[in-house]
């Protein structure tokens, strides 16, 4: 991934093209340019709004446990809060997709992130528990730009040979976010501070965990107004001017070169271009949506349906596990590290004697927000294994290819899964759930990067946010399945969970990837 590489093809390309009129392929200028510098912004940038994504939506897992008795909340009032930021995700996903597909994929990411992370800030001085899960929708309805668009964006940005490692190293970000949300959830949290606001209402330091997490999404939204449009969405949209000066900025800025030094004149169109921008020119609503629709069908037809189902059923199956179960995960680790009893006990069994330690607190009218010293560690562990699997599969992803990676990932995942309901030893307990954790959410960046190669450029937006929009219900009825049968059906939650991620597995052999 070397800029020396790019430019000893200067010649091959160049003579492979003919002649200067023909013009040259975009993968083929970028391998002429070479990785550089635009690459590295890019990806950096890209990892801060997906790290942001994360902060927002997993960081409500301790921000439900330590405002619980402000809001006097229930399992399934926790559980709602938890997936107002997933159900807004779904919403939106779809309407972000078609928009980068349509206008480009820079204005989606930087104005839904701005949006979103305004909408952040106001809820953190908002006292009514439906007033703030509103919020929090309104929160998941914008961010949903950056969780998927940005994945179009970074692709577009390099070679099709580097494309798989560069979205396994933004996400790695997903690892890094998962380190941080607690580790500044132990700092913020054991400050012992309270603001009085008004009566019923006063501020405290949960309140300002929600800017901390905020943060990652202001700095990736700055570093991207210094970069340009992806200039693949910009040739799909028969802007071929702005196109080449765009690729143009990324030869001088890596290479110092123009792009006419590299005997670059040109650049080779695209064939299915969106044609007009209906959004731009109609003044029905109806007829956006027809357009939207008539527009989205080829992903419901052939060659594309059948790998596209199998990717949004995936899709889900890794939501399901890794953010359903993930946002659990504080709540379930606080439960056991609250444990008390001398002797060994499977996680059900602990659960089970929260439940009368819960009951017994409600009878006295004591509420506990405290979360436990284990909890923050246990999360932090789950956090640096998740990074260091981004690494492992940055180094062996194009050695065993994504279908066995998905297959194997999710093959071991279910049987952690399954060994949770038996196991009592407690390293053992963290080992499983991190596995079980670490592996779906490893292989929702590596499946996003297959749907992005699957479909042809001007439905890869619209692809790529249909099939992380489908994958976020799985986090919404992971977390509610979980707040509904977790107190009551421990063992039947966690066989549940095993045979979706098995089942996932199995499909993942059926795609051309």
């Amino acid at each position: 991934m070397s800029s020396e590489s790019g430019q000893q093809d200067v010649e091959s390309k160049s003579k492979s093209v003919g002649s200067p009129s023909a013009g040259h392929e975009y993968e083929d200028v970028l391998q002429i340019i070479g990785f550089g510098r635009v690459q590295w912004i890019v990806l950096f940038a890209a990892g801060l709004l997906l790290m942001m994504v994360i902060n927002e939506t997993m960081g409500m897992s301790y921000i439900t446990i330590v405002s619980q008795c402000d809001f006097e909340m229930n399992s399934m009032d926790k559980a709602v809060m938890s997936a107002a930021s997933f159900i807004g995700i779904f919403c939106s996903s779809y309407f972000w997709g078609y928009l980068s597909d349509t206008i480009g994929r820079r204005p989606v990411l930087i104005y839904t992130t701005i949006a979103g992370n305004f909408l952040s800030l106001c809820s953190t001085v908002i006292p009514n528990y439906w007033l703030y899960v509103f919020v929090r929708f309104g929160v998941g309805f914008f961010i949903a730009g950056a969780s998927s668009t940005t994945y179009a964006y970074l692709g577009e940005f390099f070679t099709p040979r580097h494309r798989p490692i560069a979205i396994n190293y933004a996400s790695l970000f997903v690892g890094i976010s998962t380190v941080y949300v607690p580790a500044t959830a132990w700092l913020i949290l054991s400050m012992d501070w309270s603001v009085g606001v008004t009566d019923g209402f006063a501020l405290r330091p949960w309140r300002l965990l929600t800017i901390c997490y905020l943060l990652p999404g202001v700095v990736g939204t700055l570093m991207l107004w210094s970069l340009p449009e992806s200039p693949k969405i910009l040739m799909s949209l028969h802007k071929t001017e702005e196109a080449f000066a765009a690729v143009d900025w990324i030869a001088v800025t890596n290479s110092g070169k123009h792009l006419h030094e590299f005997k670059v004149h040109k650049l080779k169109t695209e064939d299915n271009a969106n044609g007009e921008n209906i959004l731009l020119i109609s003044k029905s609503a109806f007829t956006t949506i027809k357009k939207m629709w008539k527009e989205t069908l080829p992903l419901l037809r052939r060659p594309h349906l059948l790998n596209f189902v199998i990717s949004c059923t995936i899709m889900c199956g890794l939501f399901f596990s890794s953010s359903g179960m993930g946002l659990w995960y504080p709540e379930i680790q606080n439960r056991l590290g609250s444990n008390t009893a001398d002797d060994s006990m499977t996680v059900c069994q602990v659960i089970d004697a929260s439940i009368d330690q819960m009951q017994a607190n409600a009878t006295n009218k004591i509420c506990d927000d405290h979360i436990n010293t284990k909890s923050y560690i246990d999360t932090i562990t789950y956090g640096s294994a998740l990074i260091v699997g981004y690494i492992l599969m940055g180094l062996v992803i194009n050695t065993i290819g994504r279908k066995a990676s998905i297959s194997i990932g999710l093959t071991l995942a279910g049987a952690c899964a399954i060994a949770l309901i038996f196991i009592k030893d407690e390293v053992a307990i963290v080992v499983c759930f991190c596995l079980y954790l670490v592996l779906p959410g490893l292989c929702v960046s590596i499946l996003s990067g297959a749907v992005v190669d699957l479909v042809p450029t001007h439905l890869r937006g619209k692809a790529v946010c249909i099939c992380l929009m489908l994958g976020r219900t799985g986090s919404v009825f992971g977390s509610n399945i979980i707040g509904v049968l977790l107190e009551s059906y421990c063992s039947l939650t966690f066989g549940v969970f095993s045979g979706f991620v098995l089942v996932c597995a199995s499909l993942t052999l059926l795609l051309p990837i």
